[in-house]
This record gives structure tokens, sequence and C-alpha cells, in this order.
């Protein structure tokens, strides 16, 4: 039975466990996620130039360049994280594509606040060592 769907997308917001998330889907083989793929401010991770030879400024000319790249040709299902102020223009398109499996992270608003002071009390905004 062939997989019913083509590529992901993970809705999340800052201090949810989205980076822990993805941390360990990519270690799963057939899965891979490019990070904040449609984040206006940088592409998939910040001090990244590209995500499979999409950059950040072919990305912003057409999305769906970068969104076709990412169905298409990653290792094993490619998705991403995607967040309230990223690029609106492909939201109908993956909302509305059955091939997308939806992902959506929640957590506790009272639990991610305090996780947002720690982060600028500390400068610590992705734990790597606990």
């Amino acid at each position: 039975m062939a997989n019913e769907f083509e590529y992901f997308v993970l809705f999340a917001e800052m201090m949810t466990g989205s980076n822990f998330l993805e941390v360990n889907l990519n270690e799963n083989d057939g899965l891979f996620c490019h990070g904040e793929a449609f984040n206006p401010a940088f592409i998939c991770y910040p001090n990244r130039a590209d995500i499979m030879g999409i950059t950040e400024d072919m990305r912003d000319d057409d999305p769906f360049r970068l969104l076709t790249k990412i169905k298409e040709f990653s290792q094993g299902m490619g998705g991403f994280r995607f967040f309230y102020d990223h690029d609106q223009r492909i939201i109908d398109q993956v909302l509305n594509d059955p091939k997308c499996a939806k992902i959506v992270l929640t957590r506790n608003p009272v639990d991610s606040y305090v996780s947002w002071k720690i982060a600028q009390a500390t400068g610590q905004w992705k734990l790597t060592d606990g």
C-alpha cells in the first residue's frame, strides 16, 4: 500500500517544543523536517543559505518552488515547521492538500510563556544540553 501522504507541515509556535519534535522526526528513516522553511527572517535555520539549492530570495519570489522541492526531493518524506508569521502564500495549498500530513503542536500557554522568559534571560532558545 502506497503512503497516502507526500509531505508534512508541523504547525507550531515559539516555545511549544517544535525544535525537539523536529530533531526526533529527523531521527526516523524516511522523514526529514526542513526547519522553518517559510520564515520571512531566514530560510530553514538562522545562518543557513538554502534548502536543496533554493535560496531565501528564490523562496521569497516563488514559495511554491520551495514547497515543490520539499515534496519531491527530500530524503524520504519532507516537511517543515510553520508558525503564524511565516509566508501565508502557501497556507491554502497545504491546508487543502490531502497529500499533506498536518501536525498541530500545542503547549499550555503558561508553560510556553515561562519557557520564553527563561530563553530571554539565558539567551538559550534551543536546549541542546539538558
